[in-house]
């Protein structure tokens, strides 16, 4: 559960749990949030994608052009529990084999160890 941050990079790190439709009506808010998180030296960022209840091309466009900058800044993104809905539009589009995903059940972003990691929710309605 935790070999997805290494210790030395809490403080590096965001979670950001995603909560509604990743689409073409929220897919910004997602990126703005995401280049924050950056800007403000948060270069591994999470994105916990298990309450994600739709997510189309804007969407999966967000992504990419997230874990871009992620690297560009030294960083990395890592998705979490994507819920089926996107595990198959990650499937349809071949993302799957090009994003890091990590399926975990026991995945807890409040979990006590995790304490120094920043924590935001990104709900779209």
């Amino acid at each position: 559960m935790f070999t997805l941050i290494p210790s030395e990079d809490l403080t590096h790190t965001q979670i950001i749990e995603i909560v509604g439709r990743l689409d073409s009506d929220h897919a910004e808010t997602l990126s703005e949030q995401a280049d924050a998180a950056l800007r403000a030296g948060r270069t591994h960022l999470i994105f916990d994608l298990s309450a994600v209840s739709f997510i189309n091309s804007a969407g999966l466009r967000a992504l990419v052009q997230t874990i871009k900058s992620a690297q560009a800044a030294g960083g990395s993104l890592t998705l979490v529990n994507p819920s089926e809905s996107v595990r198959r539009a990650l499937e349809l589009v071949g993302l799957d084999s090009v994003l890091p995903i990590v399926y975990d059940a026991r995945w807890n972003p409040l979990h006590p160890q995790l304490a120094p990691v920043a924590r935001q929710m990104c709900v779209l309605a």
